[in-house]
């Protein structure tokens, strides 16, 4: 009985020291859940970043073009219009640039832009209409360059030495960078040189790419190229003769003796003046009175009397001409080529002839236009 009563007299008593007995063990338990997040956090975040930056980051490797880039209107697609290579600054043999805790980090990505797509051989823009660049390294001890946008495993580069838990990642060569501009397929026209301009691809402005540890990690190297410092400029030739009359004298019908027969000449010779090499010439001849016509023969323009009869320009070769349409375009229909444009006067002499087109001929007067178009590729 007494125990029953001690019990019931002290029982607040030692309730309450049961709630804070529960309370001051339910504090603790949370306090060693709370050292255990924050000792383990670092732990995980070390895990995960994988690889790191040895070192500050490596000098801009700067690409001068020249001042001034002379190329012809319509280019070729992927046709490398000028080409730099330089050494990567700073990558030289021996130099270390990352430790990594794992060979399987993906240690390098080089690219335009951390967001960029690994889309590799992409043509990157500039400010230019119908030129790109790519870009590419090489050396360091690798066997193959590599484009623009390329991701590398740790174990796939040379140089990488174990140390414990940790993996450095040395240069073993110098490397080298290779930007090229190239032609995009469409009409390049003229106009100061800034890679990846504002609004415009996933790159940065004025940057080729950069070198970063880990996909989106920091950046071990930037290559650039100094905005609006180098001028795409059109071939540096001029017309010295915008038009050019031709008189034949006349010739009796009867030298004329079946359909495809030919009589007469005369000479006239297209000029030009070129202050800089503009690489090869193309010539389209164009009829004025019939823009459709792909044939050898020259339509009667207005005026003409005569039947039965028109006009043949000849080439430098004595081959007759086929008309186009009036274009610059590379592989305009009847485009031929005229040579190499080098600097200095340049002389294209053609020859002009009667021949007969119908069964016959009827006496009178003949005229006939023709215009031609140059296009430099």
């Amino acid at each position: 009985m007494n125990l029953q009563i001690i019990g019931m007299s002290n029982a607040p008593r030692l309730m309450n020291r049961a709630v804070r007995l529960t309370r001051s063990l339910a504090l603790k338990m949370v306090f060693i859940i709370s050292v255990f997040l924050l000792t383990d956090s670092p732990a995980q975040a070390q895990a995960s970043s994988g690889c790191t930056i040895v070192g500050p980051q490596l000098p801009d490797t700067v690409v001068n073009f020249p001042d001034t880039i002379t190329t012809p209107r319509n280019v070729p697609a992927n046709t490398v219009l000028a080409s730099i290579t330089v050494p990567l600054n700073g990558a030289t043999v021996g130099k270390t640039y990352a430790s990594c805790t794992s060979i399987s980090e993906p240690l390098w990505r080089w690219t335009t832009s951390p967001a960029a797509p690994l889309l590799a051989n992409r043509i990157n823009p500039t400010s230019v209409t119908g030129v790109g660049y790519v870009a590419y390294l090489s050396g360091g001890g690798f066997t193959d360059s590599m484009p623009l946008d390329t991701s590398i495993p740790l174990a796939s580069v040379p140089g990488a030495s174990i140390s414990g838990t940790l993996i450095s990642a040395r240069f073993v060569s110098q490397m080298f960078v290779t930007v090229n501009l190239v032609a995009t397929g469409i009409p390049i026209v003229p106009g100061k040189l800034t890679l990846n301009p504002s609004g415009s691809g996933a790159g940065v402005t004025g940057r080729v790419g950069s070198l970063f540890a880990l996909s989106g990690g920091g950046i071990t190297s930037n290559v650039t190229v100094p905005s609006n410092q180098t001028t795409i400029a059109a071939p540096a030739c001029s017309v010295t003769t915008p038009s050019s009359a031709v008189t034949l004298s006349p010739v009796p019908v009867s030298t004329l003796r079946g359909v495809g027969s030919a009589a007469g000449s005369g000479s006239v010779s297209l000029s030009l003046n070129c202050a800089a090499d503009a690489g090869r010439i193309f010539v389209t001849l164009t009829d004025s009175t019939n823009p459709t016509n792909s044939g050898n023969t020259l339509s009667l323009a207005s005026g003409s009397t005569a039947s039965g009869v028109a006009l043949q320009i000849l080439d430098p070769s004595g081959n007759p001409i086929l008309y186009g349409p009036d274009s610059s375009n590379v592989g305009n229909t009847n485009q031929w080529l005229v040579g190499p444009a080098n600097v200095g006067t340049m002389n294209i002499p053609l020859t002009v002839r009667y021949v007969q087109t119908g069964a016959k001929v009827q006496p009178g007067t003949v005229n006939g236009v023709a215009t031609f178009t140059m296009s430099y590729q």
